[in-house]
């Protein structure tokens, strides 16, 4: 599946979609959270906080082609 096909399955409810898309942007998103906190804890705190709102607002995001840039920021 490509990732907005992902996303599509994740906004219906799927959340073994959802997973696969958090594992295809987990190292970029500690990278950047790293970046900005420098602490390792913090960074993982923020991934957790971030994946968090982003399953919760999930279904708001209108082009699911842009998940990764959704979810970066």
């Amino acid at each position: 599946m490509t990732p907005a096909e992902l996303t599509l399955a994740a906004q219906k409810g799927d959340a073994e979609a959802f997973a696969t898309l958090l594992e295809m942007h987990q190292s970029r998103l500690y990278r950047i959270a790293y970046a900005y906190l420098h602490n390792e804890g913090d960074a993982l705190e923020a991934i957790q906080e971030s994946t968090y709102r982003a399953y919760r607002n999930l279904k708001k995001l209108k082009e699911p082609s842009y998940f990764s840039t959704w979810t970066y920021q």
